[in-house]
């Protein structure tokens, strides 16, 4: 979609509500900027940083850069040269330890990132998710400034949204921080920048001024019409890279491609930071435009599997009703998964038999606890008696199940975990294949960071406090911010609740032990569950850092 098209879209929207009229009024004057001189070289490269994991940790994912394929599509559909950097996927078998000796590094080096980086670059935008990656990627930041002085360095994602004046005193090569959601607000700044206008006012930007002060315009608003924002510019990502049978989000099927269909969350759980990210508005594409976009991917790409990495998927029955009849009627036989963890109150049999019938395998489910006083404290939403109703209907329909559980919470019990650990015990009896158990760790950006920080349990943001994020996935670490369990036992109680869970799980299901043998050992790699996936990563990755 060029210039024009987009600024026609949007005022073809104006009538729907004040807060749109305003974000259409804004984009459109920005559009008309770039469209007025859109053949000067305003050159932009978007960074895709190197993976970070804890070195004892199984494994992370890695994925197309959607984020980054969004916000260059946008810059492209204003008039601007944009390319993006992929440190991830152009070395993804490179795999090494930190200098530090705390992180397994995936990707591309250093100096292969500055070699990458043109001359005429003008703004370089970095994309940081993850706040325990943010001392590895401080480090890459500052050897770019270093090499190019001259480059205005933009940083956007969840730990900046979530700590952007930490970010900018502890980097202070990082010239501004975009929070939130970035697509329009980053394009706006552009626009300010190369034509000399007025940035200080922007929404959701935030930068150290000329008096060494703070300056932050809090969230950038939200986009209002997000089927308008063009399609992710996947021609301008290796994507091949990324079509391997290690490392995905879910189970390995080989040529994976990630989709968004919705954003944001309408819930306010305190471990999470997506309230601080994307506010509770939740926003549903028209389901039309994204079983199109799922054949797209198909048909362009050669996909064989379609990721969905939204916060929260499927929250409306009928939009999911309504996108599995779409997707129906496109007859693409072939698979697709919500590997990221969604809710159950809209996945009752009806809704669960269309996923299926419609190519769905994996469904992650999110209750993080089995214990009613947990979920109250949390605020987590979650009837525990539906939430079983709707497992138990996924598995003998045939889906693969899996289900996320967090331990170690500030009012967690000894008594709350062990029921979150029956739990999982009577999920592998009625067969999940699946079961995580992660440490809680105070993220920034979510309700229970702030209230450990008041209640003074947790230090200011610090390089060892950075590392202590890791923790959740790293079974040598004893990090506890529980009032009650201490780290150690926490630990054991992660440890060991895996093994019992993957036990039962297999024991009351026989055939699986001959089928995860089989599919381990086989030439060609082909993974039943998420068990199998992350075993495999880990061998794969010792080997690699072995020769």
């Amino acid at each position: 979609m060029d210039s024009t098209s987009l600024i026609n879209s949007m005022h073809r929207k104006q009538s729907t509500s004040s807060v749109a009229d305003k974000e259409n009024r804004r984009m459109a004057e920005v559009y008309k900027d770039f469209s007025a001189q859109k053949k000067e070289d305003r050159y932009i490269q978007l960074l895709h940083p190197c993976s970070v994991t804890s070195k004892s940790s199984h494994s992370g994912a890695i994925l197309p850069p959607i984020s980054l394929a969004y916000l260059a599509a946008t810059l492209r559909g204003a008039g601007y040269p944009v390319k993006i950097i992929e440190a991830q996927g152009d070395d993804i078998f490179n795999i090494r330890l930190s200098e530090c000796g705390d992180y397994n590094i995936q990707g591309l080096s250093t100096e292969e990132i500055l070699a990458r980086i043109k001359p005429e670059t003008k703004i370089l935008g970095v994309t940081l998710l993850y706040s325990y990656e943010w001392l590895i990627q401080r480090d890459v930041i500052k050897a770019i400034k270093a090499r190019f002085p001259k480059i205005i360095i933009v940083v956007g994602g969840e730990h900046p949204t979530a700590l952007p004046e930490y970010v900018l005193r502890d980097c202070p090569e990082v010239d501004f921080i975009v929070s939130g959601e970035g697509e329009f607000t980053f394009l706006q700044l552009v626009s300010s920048i190369f034509y000399s206008k007025e940035f200080i006012s922007i929404p959701g930007i935030s930068y150290i001024n000329k008096k060494d002060q703070f300056s932050s315009n809090g969230l950038s608003s939200r986009i209002a019409h997000i089927d308008d924002i063009p399609r992710p510019a996947w021609d301008l990502c290796n994507v091949e890279n990324y079509f391997q049978p290690n490392w995905t989000m879910g189970i390995g099927l080989g040529r994976h491609m990630p989709i968004n269909a919705t954003r944001g969350c309408p819930y306010q759980c305190t471990f999470c930071s997506s309230p601080t990210m994307w506010t509770t508005r939740y926003i549903m594409r028209d389901p039309v435009d994204v079983a199109d976009e799922f054949e797209y991917l198909v048909r362009q790409y050669g996909a064989n599997n379609i990721d969905f990495v939204d916060l929260t998927a499927i929250v409306r029955k009928d939009w999911a009703l309504s996108f599995c009849e779409e997707l129906k009627q496109k007859d693409l036989k072939v698979s697709w998964q919500l590997p990221s963890g969604t809710r159950s109150e809209a996945l009752d049999k009806e809704v669960l038999q269309a996923l299926y019938d419609t190519g769905c395998r994996l469904i992650t489910y999110a209750p993080e606890s089995a214990s009613e006083e947990t979920l109250r404290q949390i605020k987590k939403k979650v009837k525990i008696d539906r939430l079983v109703k709707s497992i138990r209907a996924a598995n003998k329909i045939g889906h693969t199940t899996k289900v996320n559980i967090v331990i170690g919470f500030p009012d967690d019990t000894l008594t709350s975990i062990l029921k979150s650990a029956w739990f999982a015990v009577k999920m592998a009896i009625y067969g999940s294949e699946d079961c995580t158990f992660t440490k809680f760790s105070p993220y920034p950006g979510s309700e229970l960071y702030r209230r450990l920080r008041d209640e003074s349990k947790i230090p200011p943001p610090s390089d060892d406090y950075i590392r202590s994020l890791a923790g959740f996935m790293d079974f040598t670490k004893a990090e506890s911010y529980c009032n009650r369990v201490n780290g150690r036992v926490l630990t054991f109680l992660a440890f060991a609740m895996h093994g019992i869970f993957y036990s039962v799980a297999y024991l009351t299901h026989p055939k699986r032990i001959f089928r995860t043998i089989r599919n381990l050992t086989k030439n060609q790699f082909e993974p039943s569950n998420v068990l199998e996936q992350r075993l495999f990563d880990v061998f794969t990755r010792e080997k690699i850092k072995s020769n």
